[in-house]
């Protein structure tokens, strides 16, 4: 849901661009469809066992074969995502900072204004 959130904020802030949604779109979905096949297999090579430790039931986990590295690549694969996210919200920002900028003395010094454009832009979204 989260990623769909986020595709929805780079599209309003690439100005409706079908071209950057369709981009979104198409890697958004890569990504979470090679991690629930890299999940499937990972959780396949998982063995569980109960064991009654002095009174106590404890789960056990063990794999079948040396299979950590795919538990890595789900998390990296979703911290790509994530990234991508923030670079494009970054550059968009940049973006609008460098175009003309309309100062007055109404509208505030330049740190106020960079403040309202972070708002506006969510880089603050993506950066937490």
């Amino acid at each position: 849901m989260l990623g769909v959130i986020m595709i929805t904020r780079l599209h309003a802030m690439y100005q409706r661009s079908r071209m950057i949604l369709l981009f979104l779109v198409i890697i958004f979905l890569a990504i979470n469809i090679a991690c629930g096949v890299i999940a499937a297999i990972f959780l396949r090579h998982i063995v569980a066992e109960e064991l009654i430790l002095f009174g106590a039931y404890v789960c056990e986990y063990t794999s079948e074969e040396d299979i950590q590295l795919l538990g890595s690549i789900v998390w990296m694969l979703n911290t790509v995502w994530e990234v991508l996210a923030l670079c494009l919200s970054v550059w968009i920002f940049v973006k609008h900072f460098r175009g003309p900028r309309r100062l007055s003395p109404s509208t505030g010094s330049t740190i106020g204004d960079c403040f309202r454009v972070l708002i506006k832009y969510h880089v603050f979204y993506f950066a937490w």
